[in-house]
């Protein structure tokens, strides 16, 4: 049986708020209980929450005589999506209202009713004076932790309005267009006959920027693997890397499968394992790599432990898409704000490292590994390098486009160790990259 947009919206926020895991993996679980035409709003609150939670918790706070209880998240994801509502979406002020109050009672929380009303409602009739008297707070000045933007501060001071604005950005739909069936020259053509109007990517060969999001539904030849769904700096991995048929390559910490499936179209006849820890996340790349016509060793295991699943074989070739704080695509995963914490870093930064030990030694010698992150953090990224350059005798770093020397370098900005993408507005995604050969 079918459940309203709001009730069920406000359960996945509930479970993001509890830290019950992420909200993509929450919207996966929970989305199908919403009829497919009421989906589109779930996922409007869904995100809209999470985007703008830092100002929306800190006006909501200022709101209640109390914070609620944990078991009462339920309630408070329901005023955080009252109070989106009445930012900014379209909805009547009074329909927010209403709507917030009457999902108190499909939480089964009738004592809320009152409560949820008078919140509301205060906030209608106060509403400048509430956000000008907390509008010095930085939660409400750049919509980020406040931890957050003093790390970026102290990394990036000079990007700091860019990477705020960027951050807060609605994420342009981007696409990698597979140039094993169709140029992106024709594919662009195609989609404008379909009314879709695109332009090129600056860097990537393959992409193309979407003026509009559409479902992939709509996107020509989706389903046969003409083109997928892949941000602008993630679609530079491959050629990066640059396989070559009948080269044996590792792809680490695999999912979702963008880079995997990029791999196969550069060279369809790859010997190409792809490594995932997580059951579910490698069946999207199985189903990724079904779609366009790729053939992998698909396994299930952790990349720090290669004992439990390398046949001692040494690899050409490693893409290491280390798991990270994920700060450089905050906008297409807005459940950033909430859950990510400070202490988080210092902890992937030890499990990059015993994933760049592991994995250098299933390396080849003369062979090269491509460390990358969706990292703003110089503590994931140039860092780490300098880190593991130190105590690895036989790595080097090597110029980023040794290996593909027709790509262009002038995205991102060279650092101590390799190059950190920053997002932008209408563009990139925030990313790192360096290239390491085992000399």
């Amino acid at each position: 049986m079918s459940q309203s947009a709001r009730l069920v919206s406000a359960k996945i926020l509930e479970q993001v708020l509890l830290q019950r895991g992420s909200l993509s993996t929450q919207i996966n679980k929970q989305i199908s209980q919403v009829e497919y035409d009421e989906q589109g709003l779930a996922k409007e609150l869904c995100f809209g929450v999470c985007r703008f939670y830092p100002q929306l918790n800190t006006v909501a706070l200022s709101l209640l005589s109390k914070p609620f209880e944990e078991k009462d998240f339920d309630l408070y994801a329901a005023l955080l999506m009252g109070l989106y509502q009445i930012e900014h979406m379209s909805t009547p002020d009074h329909a927010a209202v209403h709507e917030s109050v009457e999902l108190c009672r499909q939480l089964d929380k009738e004592w809320a009713t009152k409560l949820m009303n008078a919140v509301l409602r205060r906030y209608q009739r106060e509403r400048d004076d509430i956000l000008e008297n907390l509008s010095s707070q930085p939660s409400m000045a750049h919509n980020l932790p406040k931890w957050l933007v003093k790390r970026f501060k102290k990394h990036w001071d000079a990007e700091l309005d860019s990477i705020i604005e960027a951050t807060n950005a609605h994420p342009p739909m981007c696409i990698r267009v597979n140039e094993a069936h169709v140029s992106r020259e024709t594919y662009k053509q195609k989609l404008a006959e379909q009314g879709i109007v695109s332009r090129e990517t600056s860097f990537s060969v393959s992409g193309l920027y979407l003026e509009s999001a559409v479902p992939v539904t709509m996107l020509p030849d989706f389903e046969n693997g003409h083109v997928s769904i892949q941000d602008e700096s993630a679609q530079l991995a491959a050629s990066l890397l640059a396989p070559k048929t009948g080269e044996r390559v590792l792809d680490a910490c695999a999912a979702p499968g963008g880079k995997t499936g990029h791999l196969l179209e550069l060279a369809p006849d790859l010997d190409l394992t792809a490594v995932e820890l997580e059951p579910w996340r490698l069946a999207r790349i199985e189903s990724n790599l079904e779609r366009i016509g790729g053939s992998a060793a698909l396994i299930c295991g952790d990349a720090s432990q290669p004992d439990q699943w390398w046949d001692k074989t040494a690899f050409d070739k490693i893409l290491l898409d280390a798991p990270c704080s994920a700060t450089g695509v905050i906008r297409r995963n807005p459940d950033i704000k909430i859950n990510r914490k400070p202490d988080d870093i210092a902890a992937l930064c030890d499990i990059q490292a015993s994933i760049l030990d592991a994995t250098w030694q299933t390396l080849k010698q003369g062979g090269y590994l491509l460390y990358a992150t969706c990292s703003l953090m110089p503590e994931e990224n140039e860092q780490q390098i300098a880190s593991f350059l130190a105590r690895t005798e036989d790595a080097k770093e090597c110029p980023l486009n040794l290996l593909n020397d027709k790509l262009s370098l002038s995205f991102g900005k060279a650092v101590s160790h390799g190059v950190q993408i920053f997002p932008t507005q209408n563009g990139q995604d925030g990313f790192y990259y360096c290239l390491i050969k085992k000399d």
